[in-house]
């Protein structure tokens, strides 16, 4: 081993900086440890600082050490400073207490990485119905973004305008987005105010001039 003195730490990261300065990140291997006062094994996390060590060199290089260490809580001592300073309560009680202060402070679940934008437009664009796992993932984001909230109801209201032939109600949908803060929309909306009429009856009438503008543009080519 090259570190013997190194056996009850966990190296995680090694690194070597230009001016030759070998850093190793480690942490200690212990689970738990005894008290000093009296004796007894404790698992109880309360703390962790972070240490800064120099080593002897390798290779000519100057090595550090910074060790992250974690203090631990021995119940009993706790019971017995606390007792001194008035406390009346049993053991038992500080147990339950610190079971209640670890329980509130727990780190939160490690999240997942973003969905990609791609995605997430498919997902605004999907008919809530078809989604399945993806809508408990769109309503997270919806949740934490209320401009991507409001996209998603400004698109799903168009897409309702267009599936009931309701084009009445797009003068109603444009003054909605521009009360809202969505800059790319806004320009959507301008797009459309030029000419109203047309897209309203785009959105009210079941015909489409799709097959009429494929007809001439092939009759340009021929």
């Amino acid at each position: 081993m090259l570190f013997p003195h190194l056996d009850g730490v966990i190296v995680e990261l090694v690194e070597r900086a230009a001016t030759g300065v070998v850093t190793m990140h480690a942490r200690a291997r212990s689970e738990g440890a005894d008290c000093p006062h009296c004796g007894s094994a404790s698992g109880r996390v309360h703390g962790r600082c972070m240490r800064r060590l120099a080593d002897a060199g390798v290779g000519g290089a100057s090595v550090v050490i910074e060790l992250l260490v974690r203090r631990f809580t021995c119940l009993a001592q706790l019971h017995q400073e606390i007792v001194a300073l008035g406390f009346a309560g049993r053991i038992q009680t500080v147990q339950r207490y610190l079971r209640l202060l670890k329980a509130a402070t727990a780190a939160p679940p490690v999240r997942g990485p973003a969905p990609r934008p791609r995605r997430i437009v498919r997902w605004i664009m999907t008919d809530p119905g078809n989604l399945t796992d993806e809508a408990a993932d769109l309503k997270e984001i919806r949740t934490s973004c209320p401009e991507l909230d409001a996209v998603t109801h400004h698109v799903r209201d168009f897409t309702a305008m267009m599936r009931d032939l309701t084009g009445d109600q797009l003068p109603a949908w444009m003054d909605r987005i521009l009360a809202d803060d969505l800059p790319a929309l806004h320009s959507l909306v301008n797009g459309l105010s030029r000419d109203i009429d047309a897209a309203t009856a785009g959105l009210s009438t079941p015909w489409s001039s799709g097959h009429a503008s494929q007809d001439r543009r092939q009759s340009r080519i021929t």
